[in-house]
């Protein structure tokens, strides 16, 4: 399995930002600055196998700015899109690569899901958490991060 730039980008933007897979495949590198990431858009499906970037990202509290440590921003292209990909290709890829690493199925959701648990674990505040994740209010991420919690305690 050869090294691809498109799915180790998306992978740090969605596991360092908690970004969902259309927020990732939206970003170009305009919406850079620094370490900082601004996150005001979201690549959608318009049907046909057609992909369109939607001026806002899922709700309106998804409009945010994120810090990523310097080591992630350096994985960055200085121009265009940060990921060539579209959503779906996200997911198949990162199915793929899971598989051929023999590395037990997760989806790559859950890369969102697991920050928003660390965090938790490092008792960050949950408006924090809630900033960073672009969630309105703590009831989705209770439920994240409960879960979460509850499944690394069992192991599973």
């Amino acid at each position: 399995m050869g090294h691809d730039p498109d799915m180790f980008r998306a992978s740090c933007l969605a596991a360092f930002g908690t970004l969902r897979r259309s927020e990732v495949c939206a970003l170009t590198a305009e919406d850079v600055t620094g370490c900082f990431v601004r996150i005001h858009k979201g690549m959608v499906d318009a049907g046909n196998s057609e992909w369109i970037i939607k001026p806002i990202p899922k709700n309106k509290s998804s409009n945010r700015i994120v810090e990523y440590p310097q080591c992630v921003i350096d994985a960055l292209p200085p121009a265009g899109r940060l990921v060539n990909l579209n959503p779906d290709q996200v997911t198949r890829r990162h199915e793929r690569d899971l598989k051929a690493l023999k590395i037990e199925q997760f989806r790559f959701h859950d890369l969102r899901h697991y920050t928003a648990s660390i965090m938790h674990a490092l008792r960050i505040p949950d408006q924090y958490i809630m900033s960073r994740g672009g969630w309105a209010s703590d009831k989705t991420l209770k439920k994240i991060y409960r879960g979460r919690s509850a499944a690394m305690k069992t192991g599973l």
